[in-house]
């Protein structure tokens, strides 16, 4: 399954996370002293390091220190546009390593090219290409598609290409996130313990990191479900103490978040997880869900009292925080995400096929909305936000075939690392398919209610989790040397 490489970090590996350490404490330092063009001079420096870092073959090194950094990567201006530092640098600069290589005639892997899941990418790239040439507003459009081809060239690519090298990568590059998103993670408990854990003043606690708690709280439950798997597994593993207390502080920094969605995704996974652990039948997952159904929407009074909540969701009652996902009358932060749901499918009625291109939900949805399903939050001219949900934002922006490729993306993806997880009886690949599995069945959970995979925070631990099932479905069926 690939050569074996040493645990211990190499030059290379200190040099990568020494360089990218260092553009990190310059930009968190320009923040407080404004030294842009000293910022600007170290961070293109800094390319030119990692390019001949790259001429020397230390990608390998490059792509665990970014999977490190992502967590504690943060937004900068530079030229008029938000770029991740230095997350998106180094993707930026990967990208390009990576078209040097097309040009000189690199090959890839046939069964890379041939997977299902690669066809849907490329798929989703090519729409979103001619999508973006019927955009209304085509510069928007293809900035999107840009960070999204980088996106997927660094996170499914190349993590792909550093999963065949060893296996053992996979769980090493989620080591390596969890470490980095700790700190994040650790500050965010400390100062919302200077606060006594009050629940009116939690949003702003995980940034400059995370700039949205729903956020935070999403990428947090992704990687509980790979803690978790990793302290009961049955090797002898000598990280099961570091990983318990990573499992720990994460379950509290996920509860303390107050991200509902986030607490729905979780409840939704540990249901999936039992379900597939003991081999519960489809059916009987669809009768129970059906008899579930039918109790809640044949019980009227049930139905009034989820309808009647008081405006909960910043409630200091934890209980009634959370109660409160089912308030749709008078709950604001419910009542607009339904608001920004209506919009996205009345965008969709307009321009059915093509939508009306990657990125531009934010700038047209204001004139979709109607008045008296408008909230306290809503803004009139509509010029901020995303349709929260990962689902409708590509129906309205790329039309029905953008959500057909979308949505044929999870069916494989949840479907394939099923299979993986039922078919293999080698252990460590059942327990990665299986923390892989239920990470990304919290994401597609989560994405009905809010959208965040155009962000690095996000987009790498989803792409690169297709990426190793890719590369798990490949090794199972004897296809990982072709």
């Amino acid at each position: 399954m690939g050569n074996k490489q040493n645990l211990n970090l190499t030059k290379h590996d200190v040099l990568a996370f020494g360089f990218a350490s260092l553009v990190l404490f310059l930009f968190y330092f320009s923040r407080f002293y404004n030294l842009e063009r000293v910022v600007l001079f170290f961070g293109l420096s800094l390319i030119g390091l990692f390019g001949i870092a790259i001429v020397l073959k230390y990608k390998q090194s490059l792509l665990f220190a970014l999977s490190f950094f992502i967590p504690l990567s943060v937004s900068v201006n530079l030229g008029g546009s938000e770029i991740g530092v230095p997350s998106e640098l180094i993707c930026i600069l990967l990208s390009l390593f990576f078209i040097a290589k097309i040009i000189t005639g690199t090959k890839i892997q046939k069964s890379f090219l041939s997977h299902p899941i690669t066809i849907l990418v490329i798929a989703d790239l090519c729409w979103l290409f001619v999508t973006s040439c019927t955009s209304e507003m085509p510069m928007v459009s293809f900035k999107r598609l840009a960070v999204k081809l980088l996106y997927y060239i660094t996170f499914y690519y190349f993590y792909y290409e550093l999963f065949l090298l060893d296996i053992k990568n996979i769980k090493r590059v989620f080591l390596l996130h969890c470490l980095g998103l700790l700190i994040p993670a650790v500050r965010a408990i400390t100062s919302h313990a200077v606060l006594n854990f009050s629940t009116m003043k939690f949003e702003a606690l995980s940034k400059p990191f995370y700039n949205d708690h729903t956020m935070y709280g999403t990428v947090l439950v992704f990687f509980i479900p790979f803690l978790f798997i990793n302290i009961f597994s049955d090797q002898k593993n000598k990280l099961k103490t570091l990983y318990a207390a990573l499992f720990v502080v994460f379950c509290a920094a996920a509860y303390l978040s107050y991200s509902r969605a986030a607490w729905l995704s979780l409840a939704v996974t540990i249901t999936a997880a039992c379900f597939i652990y003991f081999n519960v039948k489809a059916k009987y997952v669809l009768a129970l869900a059906l008899i579930g159904g039918m109790i809640v929407f044949s019980n009227s009074d049930l139905i009034k009292n989820f309808s009647q909540n008081k405006e909960l969701s910043h409630s200091k009652d934890i209980t009634e925080h959370f109660k409160s996902i089912s308030n749709v009358n008078s709950d604001a932060s419910n009542r607009e995400r339904i608001n920004r749901w209506k919009c996205a499918v009345r965008m969709f009625k307009d321009k059915p096929v093509f939508g009306f291109g990657p990125g531009t939900y934010q700038f047209f949805y204001g004139q979709y909305q109607v008045r008296n399903e408008m909230t306290r939050i809503s803004t009139y001219n509509g010029t901020k936000g995303h349709a929260h949900s990962e689902y409708l934002n590509y129906l309205s922006e790329t039309g029905i075939f953008g959500l057909i490729i979308f949505s044929l993306m999870v069916f494989f993806v949840i479907s394939m690392a099923l299979n993986i997880y039922k078919r293999t009886k080698d252990k460590q690949i059942k327990n990665t398919a299986f923390y892989l599995l239920l990470g990304l069945i919290s994401f597609y959970t989560h994405g009905f209610f809010n959208g965040f995979i155009e962000f690095d925070k996000l987009a790498m631990p989803v792409f690169s989790s297709m990426a190793a099932i890719v590369y798990l479905d490949n090794v199972t069926q004897n296809k990982w040397t072709q």
